[in-house]
């Protein structure tokens, strides 16, 4: 399983996560963690120069998911897109080639409903098969046995999310490798959550029974609000017995600095 978070470049994890704005964030966050989600290729597109930079910012088995632009799958609902396809999967290239690419997201809008199905099977079947997909959708109207059928059938994984929307918590593994996405159930933002020990807990007994059905588990937690989303991750990683030594010595230090006990530096201890 690799777990990660959703970015890294947030400058209010800076005294929580980061010790200062000096300090190379990727480069940091990938001592710490072996994968991250891009969400900013959603919003646009990165160049080829700067995935380049990523690949060259992180060690050999660190892998990078990203998500598919808006673009595709809201602007133009996943028809009429081979142009924009063939240029992404140009750019991700560099990451490929270097065996660091994970997943790509493939998010789905919330008007995007199964009466769209057809759309859905006509993308991934135009999808290349050495790259692993997953989708994840916003309407309930997705939560039934001909979905799951799909994405079985061009092994994408259906993206398995912590979210207000209950029905996308269902573990319904469809692929050989499986994606998980933590979002959140802030009531106004999704995102501004803090995950308790009792719902982590939940989650680990979870993702146990994930990674038994899907020899690959990609999984990120996307509340990054005030640096949760790291603190959550390592507290998950620790419940599910895969935290390493320094992982365990970086939450202990996190915890520190939120309580405001000491000034050490997280440098320190990676």
């Amino acid at each position: 399983m690799l777990l990660g978070t959703c970015g890294w470049s947030y400058q209010e994890w800076v005294g929580l996560f980061y010790p200062n704005n000096r300090v190379a964030k990727l480069p940091f966050y990938a001592k710490v963690f072996d994968t991250v989600e891009v969400d900013s290729s959603f919003y646009r597109m990165p160049t080829r120069s700067m995935v380049k930079g990523w690949e060259k910012a992180t060690g050999q088995s660190f892998r990078f998911s990203l998500k598919l632009p808006k673009t595709i799958t809201h602007g133009k609902g996943l028809v009429g897109v081979e142009d924009e396809l063939e240029a992404f999967l140009g750019v991700i290239e560099p990451l490929q080639d270097a065996d660091k690419l994970g997943c790509v997201l493939i998010q789905l809008g919330p008007n995007f409903t199964f009466d769209r199905v057809a759309r859905l099977e006509s993308f991934l079947g135009a999808l290349p098969d050495d790259i692993r997909f997953a989708v994840e959708f916003r309407h309930d109207s997705w939560n039934r046995d001909d979905t799951w059928d799909l994405l079985k059938r061009y092994n994408v994984a259906n993206t398995i999310t912590d979210s207000p929307i209950e029905f996308l918590a269902n573990p319904v593994v469809t692929a050989d490798h499986a994606y998980v996405r933590w979002h959140g159930r802030g009531k106004k933002i999704w995102y501004n959550y803090n995950y308790s020990e009792e719902e982590l807990l939940a989650w680990a007994q979870k993702m146990k029974a994930i990674m038994s059905k899907a020899p690959m588990t990609y999984a990120y937690f996307n509340n990054h609000y005030n640096a949760k989303a790291p603190t959550n991750t390592l507290q998950l990683l620790q419940m599910i017995d895969t935290m390493t030594e320094p992982q365990e010595r970086v939450l202990k230090l996190i915890g520190r600095r939120v309580k405001g006990a000491v000034r050490s530096k997280i440098t320190d201890y990676v």
